[in-house]
């Protein structure tokens, strides 16, 4: 008899990703897992985008279960939590419309998640590429964003890890659907989504670790570091705020970790400011 398997909804924000937007939905396409449906929200894209999608979905939608939609630019966070609506997975995997899945990446955190029930999400490694899919890291998390790897081996340190050196890379994330009902959706006032995201996953200890590679994380000139966007005293103060909104969540030794990236914060703010004078 042949293994039934849960539906699996993987969900793009898709915006201004025409070069590769393609490689993202192959990616989608080849993996194997057998039981999975693609939802798409372009996001207002200026680009070419719904034209490359619109041309790919008629020979791909017979073998795999499509919702497309394109609208008007809402921002990040509310297209996730209209993503979300849209889909009807038990599990959710979301992916950038310019990073891509690698093989087997699906079926490795379904695994996991199938033999840790008391986790409603895990987050695995991925590797880094270039905007020709060159790889120039074989680890985001261990060498291209140094994160210690014994820290998640627990969910004590996983908690730790996220309060000291939040930077999650690429489309490493897959949750269960109920996850939603326990720390709600994606806040749409929030620059830093993932940020607030992951740390209530960890406050509930929900999140669990694989140390495996499930997809890649492109970098290029429109995705660089928030130090080119004009953003960061934006981005410095939103996260000062979701680690003290959350602050409530966690132990008190927990809490005097958040508390000392509250001052850090608070210091980069003040040299951010007085930069303009």
């Amino acid at each position: 008899m042949t293994q039934k398997y849960p539906l699996i909804s993987i969900i793009i924000p898709v915006y201004n990703h025409q070069d590769y937007i393609l490689e993202t939905l192959e990616s989608i396409y080849a993996d194997s897992y057998p039981n999975k449906e693609l939802v798409l929200i372009n996001d207002g894209s200026t680009d070419k985008c719904d034209d490359i999608i619109k041309e790919w979905i008629p020979s791909h939608k017979k073998d795999l279960k499509i919702i497309y939609k394109s609208r008007s630019n809402k921002g990040l966070s509310a297209t996730m939590n209209e993503l979300f609506s849209l889909s009807s997975g038990e599990f959710i995997v979301d992916i950038a419309s310019d990073d891509f899945l690698l093989k087997d990446g699906i079926f490795k955190r379904y695994d996991y998640l199938k033999s840790n029930p008391d986790k409603l999400a895990v987050f695995g490694d991925c590797i880094v590429v270039d905007e020709n899919s060159k790889t120039i890291s074989q680890s985001a998390l261990f060498e291209y964003r140094n994160f210690k790897r014994e820290d998640f081996d627990t969910s004590k340190g996983i908690k730790k890890a996220f309060i000291t050196s939040f930077a999650m890379p690429g489309p490493v994330l897959m949750v269960k659907r109920e996850i939603y009902d326990i720390i709600g959706g994606y806040d749409e006032g929030a620059i830093i989504e993932d940020l607030d995201f992951f740390l209530k996953m960890a406050a509930h200890n929900l999140i669990g670790f694989i140390d495996d590679k499930v997809s890649a994380y492109r970098i290029h000139g429109a995705n660089m570091s928030s130090e080119n966007s004009g953003k960061m005293l934006q981005i410095l103060k939103d996260s000062r705020s979701i680690y003290l909104r959350n602050l409530n969540l966690f132990s008190p030794v927990e809490k005097a970790m958040i508390l000392w990236q509250v001052f850090k914060l608070s210091l980069r703010i003040v040299i951010e400011q007085n930069k303009k004078f």
